[in-house]
């Protein structure tokens, strides 16, 4: 479940997204962000999207409570 997304207004950089997502369980997190980065659909949609330059320079996870 989507929460919200924001990006940078003050900061190292202005082209940071950040987004949260509500998960019920760690299990659900495993499974279900496990199967979205193994989608070949989706693998292939990334690298069309960035064959000229790289949209996404880095992934960073946290986990709140």
């Amino acid at each position: 479940e989507q929460v919200g997304f924001w990006t940078t207004l003050v900061g190292t950089s202005n082209q940071t997204l950040t987004y949260m997502l509500r998960w019920e369980s760690l299990a659900e997190r495993e499974r279900k962000w496990n199967a979205f980065a193994s989608d070949p659909e989706w693998i292939a949609m990334r690298a069309a999207t960035e064959a000229e330059a790289i949209i996404v320079e880095r992934i960073e996870n946290t986990l709140l409570n």
